[in-house]
């Protein structure tokens, strides 16, 4: 007897929770959650307008570097799924799970990323979720930008006062000579008598 009870309690909740409607994640058409036609999960197709997966991960750009991870998110109850990512339209090789990681991206790994959702139903596509890759070669081009022209500043201040000491050194050389002329040097030639 309680043995067919609980048979029986099993099977009742098995059959209340079967015919749930599954909620859309969103509508095509910018309605609410509750406006979007409700999808039952015993064989029926579900609504072009219930969007049914989405895609998760950093709404911002990042840097090149850094690691992203986008979250394939979908409200199916279907044990059975295969997932698919498309970059720009085009279907990424041998990512089929549902996270996306994406180490030390780099600028050619910007992009519009899709996730697909195969699953018995059929398969439904997120909407585009766009993956902006700040470049990082700017700041290194500026840094040595202005770091050239630091030392081209640098070797002009230090050739220009390498000259001004030469320069001085000559004067003092030129005052020695005409200094030496004067005192004491050879005594000036005059033509001999005859």
């Amino acid at each position: 007897m309680v043995m067919q009870g609980i048979s029986l309690y099993i099977l009742l909740g098995h059959l209340f929770i079967a015919h749930l409607p599954v909620q859309c994640l969103e509508c095509d058409t910018g309605e609410a959650l509750a406006d979007c036609l409700p999808c039952k999960d015993n064989g029926c197709d579900i609504p072009p307008k219930c969007k049914k997966v989405s895609v998760i991960g950093p709404e911002s750009s990042v840097d090149e570097g850094e690691t992203v991870t986008l979250i394939c998110f979908h409200n199916f109850t279907n044990v059975n799924l295969t997932f698919e990512w498309l970059k720009d339209g085009k279907l990424m090789k041998d990512q089929k799970e549902s996270n996306l990681t994406l180490k030390e991206v780099l600028t050619s790994d910007e992009g519009c990323y899709i996730c697909r959702v195969n699953s018995s139903h059929g398969s439904y596509e997120s909407l585009p979720h766009s993956v902006t890759v700040n470049n990082g070669s700017v700041v290194i081009l500026v840094v040595c930008g202005v770091s050239a022209l630091v030392l081209v500043l640098i070797m002009g201040m230090a050739m220009k006062l390498k000259m001004k000491r030469d320069n001085i050194k000559h004067k003092e050389r030129r005052n020695r000579r005409v200094q030496a002329g004067q005192s004491g040097g050879p005594s000036p030639i005059t033509p001999r008598e005859s």
